[in-house]
């Protein structure tokens, strides 16, 4: 979806494009229905998978990224079921093709994790999407006041992103809808739902 075209909505598409070359943010599939883009970047945190995988502080993980102008627009009347499913079906289809590139790009050999911040409207119904999906969520709070800017401009961020490429999902709401988690899905599950042939076309966790 093309960015809206009044002066806030290019500024932000610009800005967007400027970050993901300085922090080398890449499109790992050219598939149409590919909606994530990837980097690498160093965690900032520890953290034990369900799995058993130990992400360690300062390791390097692959951080997903949502591409924007790939992104299902939601219709003018808001979330519906149509929709919900297109998303769904989207996002199975990109964490097959990063299995693939795991597998095939040497920038991914020796990733243990994918994950990072992610900056939602964390609704039930989200929520075990990701569950289904085999993404872990946790809260994590601020320690930090570098912790709590950078979650004050996440959410702006998020919010001004959204405008410009899928207005609908803002319209008439504030940054007080959206809530910031954290992410996790390991290399070893990523692979394991998502790696084999014809896997993830039903309910993962019928894979689990």
């Amino acid at each position: 979806m093309e960015p809206r075209n009044d002066w806030l909505s290019r500024l932000v598409a610009a800005i967007d494009r400027r970050m993901r070359r300085r922090l080398g943010i890449w499109e790992f599939s050219d598939d149409p229905d590919c909606i994530l883009r990837v980097g690498l970047a160093r965690s900032r945190w520890e953290v034990t998978l369900s799995d058993g995988t130990k992400i360690r502080c300062g390791e390097v993980i692959g951080m997903i990224h949502a591409w924007n102008e790939r992104v299902p627009p939601m219709p003018p009347t808001g979330a519906d079921l149509a929709w919900a499913r297109e998303l769904r079906r989207r996002l199975i289809r990109s964490l097959q093709l990063l299995a693939r590139a795991v597998q095939e790009d040497p920038r991914l050999q020796g990733i243990r994790g994918f994950g990072g911040s992610g900056v939602l409207r964390y609704s039930p119904a989200i929520l075990r999407l990701l569950e289904r999906l085999g993404i872990e969520t946790y809260d994590l709070p601020s320690r930090t006041v570098r912790d709590w800017a950078e979650e004050q401009v996440g959410l702006i961020w998020t919010w001004l992103m959204r405008r410009t490429y899928n207005p609908v999902s803002v319209e008439g709401r504030g940054v007080e809808v959206l809530s910031r988690r954290f992410y996790w899905l390991s290399r070893e599950k990523l692979l394991n739902l998502y790696g084999r042939p014809g896997a993830q076309t039903g309910d993962v966790r019928a894979s689990a």
